[in-house]
């Protein structure tokens, strides 16, 4: 028996948010003893609620569920099959995630997936860190560095808030200073800066854009770096919900409501300074700017 998780891009957000809902699922197949999950991805329309919501047409909502919601399901091992519904559904299985769908209210649809769930259930006993790429990912990982040891950077370059965007003068003139302490830095560029700006590539350094654009590979190469440095972004969930070493910058943007001290204190219960007490001893937010003293520092620590 598998436990039946339901997400419905009508009322939840097709962005890296999914991954909090999939987490929260996969504590609920914890809680309840079951070995997998069946995961049903209802996309017969689109919510226009947020400004990420507006920013988006709906060509781009409906390729976004292929390309983010559907690809971060192979990361999660006990998921069995990743089912997508363009209609509406027609009955619901039992046992489900969440248990009040279909939903009766908009707040009832947003608990689905917000931290608070899984943080809760963590406390109860339930591992929260479960993503791991795929033994074939891996295998070309490893093939294409050789064995060397590397760290990684990820870049954050979006027009969506980019007061949040990374200081890429900053982050080469730190890949420069590792490259001259004889530590080799892969750097993975913004998806979006691929098709736009490509600002990451006005740069001389050594940029691996397969990770771009493939969540299993990215996380490959996460899991054999030595360490991973990056700002405050979506796609940085993947090192947050696995035990790969990182280290998170930006934490805070003023201006920027959902990387306030306020809400990072109700959805994570962190304050400024802190990191959430799931994360391993190699695993750091960092709130401060990324300057390059700031990365040196920490840097130093790895």
């Amino acid at each position: 028996m598998a436990l039946n998780a339901y997400y419905d891009t009508r009322i939840a957000p097709v962005t890296f948010d999914f991954v909090y809902f999939l987490i929260n699922a996969e504590c609920h197949r914890q809680a309840a003893r079951l070995p997998e999950i069946d995961l049903n991805i209802i996309c017969a329309g689109f919510r226009n609620q947020s400004l990420r919501d507006q920013k988006y047409a709906e060509s781009e909502k409906a390729w976004r569920v292929h390309h983010i919601i559907g690809q971060i399901p192979r990361l999660l091992p006990t998921v069995r099959a990743t089912k997508f519904q363009y209609d509406e559904i027609s009955h619901v299985s039992f046992p489900a995630y969440p248990k009040t769908y279909p939903f009766l209210t908009q707040d009832s649809a947003v608990r689905s997936y917000m931290p608070t769930v899984f943080r809760r259930m963590q406390e109860e006993g339930c591992q929260v860190q479960p993503f791991e790429a795929t033994t074939h990912a891996k295998n070309l990982v490893r093939n294409y560095t050789r064995g060397h040891p590397y760290i990684t950077i990820s870049l954050r370059t979006t027009e969506f808030q980019p007061e949040r965007n990374s200081n890429l003068d900053a982050w080469y003139n730190f890949s420069l200073e590792m490259g001259a302490s004889g530590v080799r830095v892969l750097v993975i560029p913004d998806f979006e800066d691929s098709f736009n700006n490509r600002a990451a590539w006005k740069y001389d350094w050594d940029l691996v854009d397969f990770a771009a654009h493939d969540l299993d590979l990215r996380l490959a190469l996460y899991e054999d770096a030595v360490d991973n440095f990056t700002v405050n972004n979506g796609v940085a969930a993947l090192l947050v919900f696995s035990k790969c070493p990182f280290k998170m910058f930006k934490m805070s943007v003023p201006g920027i409501e959902t990387t306030s001290a306020e809400y990072l204190k109700s959805n994570w219960n962190v304050d400024p300074g802190e990191t959430p007490s799931f994360l391993q001893g190699d695993q750091r937010w960092v709130w401060q700017d990324d300057a390059v003293e700031n990365l040196m520092e920490f840097a130093r620590a790895t």
